[in-house]
């Protein structure tokens, strides 16, 4: 199967995390092989601060140190957290860089490859390409546990919604102390949070010096999906031109497609631009986001999903297995969304809507369901199918 090939290939460059030059040579790789197909293709370089581990350890740190300062000094206290707060929400939605602008720049770069042509409209197929580190946090077991509970509770908290509330509480609590409220219940209430940041703070550290995982499924997969995808799809629909885009620093909080949208103001419009990211299509059935969001919930394109939830609806052998989640994570599609453009995240995922082997050494390609790819492929064709005929005629005269 081509698409393991592709994957075999991407992961043969060990280490690939943000801002290294194994990322480097995979992106010369990927625009290689978009050459090949006959496309042109350009590797674009940018710049970020890859370091999100640290960043997001120095806010808890500051959190920490704001909760046990309030006791004596309420109002330093409300300061120091509502400034943690701050900039880890800014972090966490890429509106708002603050602590992380201390944590060391790399050069990173995307890979680019775009048709121009006179289409009403652009469908932009993504996919990272970069690797993530390990960490302790994301072993097997304790990622099992999170997804039964989230399944069972029907609340969908990912680490990152987890490390906001704490942090929130902290500040609720510091502010009553600051209006006067110095009572048990709320050195309590108070002290749980706390107690959380710290633990996160070794967790964190963990991961900044964790070694990088090989990505098959996150995500060689999205990579090898879309390299597909463009070999099918390369100048053949009617309404929409074909971009091809493979994101860097994507692990650190999608700084790739932050800097490709960047770039974008004023040559992509919102409303003629169609958004497909493609991460962890590798094991398990067909997923695809209704929302996502690190710490609230956007939705994605209500006529895309609509789409999605016709085809899944009309899948009466159940050769797909889709169904919509709300996915609380960051991911380039988000990105996308939040910043006009129409979009949506498609995955493939185990029956508790988790990837078995997320950030873990065991990501490697013999771990790989190709029936998983074979899928994922099979729905994302019916999909820009669909979205080239619906939606594609609506792009010449938008509303």
């Amino acid at each position: 199967m081509e698409a393991m090939r592709e994957i075999e290939a991407l992961v043969a460059f060990e280490g690939r995390i943000a801002g290294s030059d194994a990322e480097r040579r995979a992106a010369e790789h990927l625009a290689g092989r978009l050459r090949s197909l006959g496309r042109e293709a350009e590797v674009q370089p940018i710049s970020v601060w890859p370091n999100y581990a640290l960043t997001h350890m120095l806010h808890a740190l500051l959190a920490v140190v704001g909760s046990l300062v309030s006791v004596a000094s309420p109002l330093a206290g409300v300061l120091i957290v509502a400034f943690a707060l701050l900039s880890a929400v800014g972090d966490m939605t890429g509106t708002l860089f603050l602590v992380r602008r201390l944590t060391g720049r790399r050069a990173s770069q995307n890979v680019v490859s775009s048709e121009d042509g006179d289409k009403p409209g652009t469908l932009v197929l993504v996919a990272h390409y970069d690797a993530a580190r390990a960490g302790a946090i994301f072993a097997p077991r304790l990622a099992e546990r999170r997804a039964a509970l989230a399944q069972r509770l029907r609340l969908p908290i990912g680490l990152g919604g987890a490390f906001t509330i704490a942090m929130l509480v902290v500040l609720l609590c510091t502010g009553l102390r600051l209006l006067g409220v110095d009572s048990l219940l709320v050195s309590i209430v108070q002290f749980v949070p706390t107690i959380l940041l710290v633990l996160a703070v070794p967790a964190l550290a963990d991961i900044q010096v964790s070694s990088p995982v090989p990505g098959a499924a996150d995500n060689a997969s999205g990579v090898a999906a879309v390299l597909e995808l463009a070999r099918r799809y390369g100048g053949e629909l009617d309404h929409l031109d074909l971009t091809v885009l493979f994101t860097g620093a994507e692990e650190s909080m999608s700084l790739g497609m932050r800097e490709w949208l960047r770039s974008q103001r004023s040559r992509l419009p919102g409303e003629r631009t169609l958004v497909l990211n493609f991460d962890k299509v590798a094991n398990g059935t067909v997923r695809y986001a209704a929302k996502e969001g690190l710490v609230v919930a956007a939705a994605h394109d209500p006529e895309i999903v609509g789409i999605c939830d016709d085809i899944a609806a009309g899948d009466d052998g159940g050769r797909f297995g889709a169904r919509p989640v709300v996915g609380r994570a960051t991911s380039d599609a988000l990105l996308a969304r939040a910043r006009g453009y129409r979009s949506i995240t498609l995955s493939c995922l185990s029956a508790l809507d988790y990837q078995p082997n997320h950030h873990q050494p065991t990501d490697t390609p013999d771990r790989v369901d190709p029936e998983a790819l074979e899928r994922a492929l099979a729905f994302s064709s019916e999909l820009i199918e669909r979205v080239d005929d619906e939606l594609g005629p609506e792009l010449e005269h938008p509303s």
